[in-house]
């Protein structure tokens, strides 16, 4: 071979393990996940209340986490108001217990009434209109959030965001079990 054959054949041979490496087996030394999803969650709590309870038997309470990173779940719930704190969604007439909820990446997951919720069961004492609640909110990348939510009217509703009345998927026309009272 003449110096310029063997020069091309080596640029080939070189360019061809390259490309290789760049090759479709789906795993390679860095991280599989898109680089959207490894930004970290910035999350924030807002508009955070708690309808007074009727009885002290259960209790809901909605805020909004507003999240200007990467996506991250709403894990679980902790309070001293109640051992039986969890996330629920409403479809329909019907609550659903689920393990998370989704804050999407520079998003916003909004717990409102007939809508996601947390569901507080068998509570220690019925808070009274004009106390605070105190919930610590676990998510599965960010680091947990200490929130004081005031307890409102049980009539509240905030100004902003559907709901009002009968036949709106709200929490008082429910019971536990997701069957609307008659």
């Amino acid at each position: 071979m003449n110096r310029r054959t063997l020069t091309a054949t080596a640029l080939a041979a070189v360019c061809a393990l390259g490309l290789a490496g760049c090759g479709g087996s789906g795993t390679s030394a860095k991280s599989d996940k898109p680089a959207a999803t490894t930004r970290a969650p910035q999350l924030k709590v807002s508009g955070a209340y708690m309808p007074q309870p009727v009885t002290d038997k259960m209790a809901g309470a909605f805020l909004t986490v507003e999240n200007t990173g990467g996506a991250d779940k709403l894990t679980s719930v902790t309070s001293d108001l109640s051992d039986d704190v969890s996330l629920h969604t409403t479809k329909g007439n019907a609550m659903e217990h689920v393990s998370s909820l989704p804050v999407p990446a520079d998003g916003a997951l909004k717990l409102a009434s007939g809508g996601d919720h947390i569901m507080f069961m068998g509570l220690k004492h019925k808070p009274a209109e004009g106390q605070k609640v105190t919930l610590e909110l676990h998510f599965a990348k960010a680091d947990a959030i200490t929130v004081q939510v005031p307890v409102k009217s049980a009539t509240y509703r905030p100004a902003t965001g559907g709901g009002h009345g009968a036949g709106s998927g709200d929490m008082d026309h429910m019971d536990h079990s997701g069957h609307a009272r008659k």
